[in-house]
């Protein structure tokens, strides 16, 4: 990797999330951003900025000579009430915008939620659009939709251009036996292409959700295909029938009798 490489403000980086994006992103230059970064060891490509949020300074500072942010650092609690949300999802969002803002970073990917609509998903309102109505489950889902709002906000009114990610379950193959978990599955390698085309894409602003190319579908990814070049090639279902087959195949092979020494 050249010293040409972007670089770009990961907040959240010791999250699970943001720890599979280091390995994705490892041809960028990256500036790992986080309350704890104590168990994160830098790679040569990474500088570390410890540091909270609701942090203005030290937010800028982490940001400074970024061409991206990837923000997805917030309080991530779905049954979160006011006053947690409120410095990290509110106020550490707006200190991530301008920070990127200040910069002079071309683009922001934010991490919302499909808890943006969870009212309509809660009503089988299926497929959900993201061009749809803003319907949040909870105050977590809320503060996202503010997030989405302040990210069209700072497209209109600056040079940095936004894409909102409804980041549905991120996980690798354990897919727990729930219906909607496995419709708003996103494994590790969609992710990694999502995110990736998410920071070149020709787009002034965008909302799309991000989940696998699951079956059957809750969620329409067509702007994500025609906008970001977003082609999934995880299905939940597949996961599914394979982890299925697995068991019976190793279930057999414990059922088979052993011949007498």
């Amino acid at each position: 990797m050249g010293d040409d490489a972007p670089r770009i403000l990961l907040t959240g980086a010791a999250g699970r999330i943001g720890t599979s994006l280091r390995d994705t992103l490892s041809d960028y230059r990256l500036h790992l951003h986080d309350r704890d970064l104590s168990g994160v060891q830098a790679r040569p490509n990474e500088m570390v900025f410890e540091g909270d949020i609701a942090d203005f300074d030290g937010v800028q500072k982490a940001a400074a000579g970024c061409d991206a942010v990837i923000h997805l650092a917030a309080d991530p609690r779905v049954s979160a009430p006011w006053d947690d949300l409120r410095s990290p999802n509110f106020d550490g969002a707006y200190h991530v915008f301008e920070s990127a803002r200040l910069a002079g970073a071309r683009r922001l990917v934010f991490a919302s939620t499909n808890h943006v609509t969870g009212m309509l998903d809660q009503q089988e309102r299926w497929p959900l659009d993201p061009g749809g109505d803003i319907a949040p489950d909870s105050l977590y889902g809320a503060s996202k939709a503010f997030g989405e709002a302040l990210g069209r906000y700072y497209a209109e009114t600056s040079d940095l251009s936004v894409v909102c990610l409804r980041i549905g379950w991120v996980l690798e193959r354990y897919l727990p036996d729930n219906a909607g978990w496995r419709r708003m599955w996103l494994s590790f390698r969609d992710l990694g292409q999502l995110v990736r085309k998410s920071l070149t894409a020709d787009v002034r602003f965008g909302i799309y959700y991000g989940v696998s190319a699951n079956t059957p579908t809750r969620y329409l990814l067509d702007n994500a295909r025609s906008e970001l070049g977003y082609e999934p090639v995880d299905d939940s279902a597949r996961i599914v029938a394979e982890l299925a087959s697995s068991k019976d195949a190793s279930q057999a092979s414990s059922q088979v009798p052993r011949a007498e020494a």
